[in-house]
């Protein structure tokens, strides 16, 4: 039998494969910008930072989007913002901590749009604490918020999903802090860790589920950006430990990759809601920068021009 088939496959047979491999595909304007037209998503904590900046690349490329963002002052200024651009963008209020809230948000969009799509489950708080000090009530506050928000958002899109027949994505968002790469030097994220560690393993669980229903699961693990959250957590830090944690966290923060602008993980995540991940299942995209590589600091080469030492006679 193998010999059979391996006189099939000739060299033209293997050829004719390869060509055919490209000749009927979607071109990348579909599978990127035509792909998300008429699709609804919701975006949770969508109204700043990263969410922010998700919301406006899937609203760019055409699709309906929810921002389901607890600050009605905020989403209500963010709607405005995205229908001034002349995107399809709706506020709902959302608390994700609330279980009924993720439903109704769920509902909300069936609602207005027919369907739900797409969920990128991004709402998140963080803080920083010694572990010798965390308080019980800023461990549940942290958890509730990161870990069960993300779930229950994600059961209640879900359920939606399957109701309707609705091939769709969930992409959860974690953290490089999954890694231990929060603040080097000064760390006290430990109830941050264990949040967005455990995000990416519900991923895979999750994945596993709902896989039959054809729909994707996966998620996107950003590292430092500059951001509304990054800016206004840090002042709390120097009122619980004086301005020499202050001073730590900002000298070992220079250390780390930071990115000026979310919109550089936002295209990752936009990416992971379109037919590229396709063939993806259950996966955590790390987005950091490289914060866990130990980067080489001189150009050193002995063979090229501009580096040190540079070309050398007798090499």
């Amino acid at each position: 039998m193998e010999r059979e088939q391996a006189r099939t496959l000739t060299p033209e047979v293997i050829s004719n494969l390869t060509v055919q491999s490209v000749a009927n595909i979607p071109s990348l304007a579909d599978v990127f910008v035509h792909s998300m037209k008429g699709k609804t998503a919701i975006v949770t904590g969508g109204a700043t930072g990263l969410g922010y900046n998700v919301t406006n690349r899937l609203a760019e490329a055409g699709a309906n989007v929810v921002i389901a963002s607890r600050s009605p002052q905020k989403g209500e200024k963010a709607e405005k913002e995205f229908r001034e651009k002349g995107y399809e963008v709706s506020f709902c209020p959302t608390d994700v901590t609330d279980v009924e809230a993720c439903r109704r948000a769920v509902a909300f969009a069936e609602k207005k749009y027919g369907k739900v799509d797409i969920l990128v489950a991004n709402a998140a708080t963080w803080s920083m604490y010694s572990y010798l000090d965390m308080p019980e009530e800023e461990f549940d506050a942290v958890l509730n918020c990161d870990l069960k928000g993300e779930y229950f958002m994600g059961q209640a899109a879900a359920r939606s999903m399957v109701k309707n027949k609705v091939q769709g994505k969930i992409i959860f968002i974690a953290s490089t802090a999954r890694k231990g790469c929060d603040v080097n030097g000064v760390a006290m994220m430990t109830h941050y860790n264990a949040a967005k560690g455990a995000i990416s393993s519900m991923t895979i669980g999750i994945a596993k589920e709902l896989k039959q229903y054809g729909i994707s699961v996966n998620c996107v693990a950003p590292g430092g950006m500059l951001s509304t959250g990054t800016i206004t957590n840090t002042a709390k830090l120097g009122a619980l430990y004086g301005p020499e944690a202050l001073a730590d966290r900002s000298k070992y923060s220079a250390e780390s990759p930071t990115t000026m602008n979310p919109d550089e993980v936002a295209l990752v995540v936009f990416g992971m809601c379109t037919p590229m991940s396709n063939f993806m299942s259950g996966e955590t995209v790390d987005v950091n920068g490289g914060v866990q590589l130990s980067y080489q600091k001189q150009p050193w080469s002995y063979t090229v021009e501009g580096c040190k030492p540079g070309p050398q006679k007798n090499g």
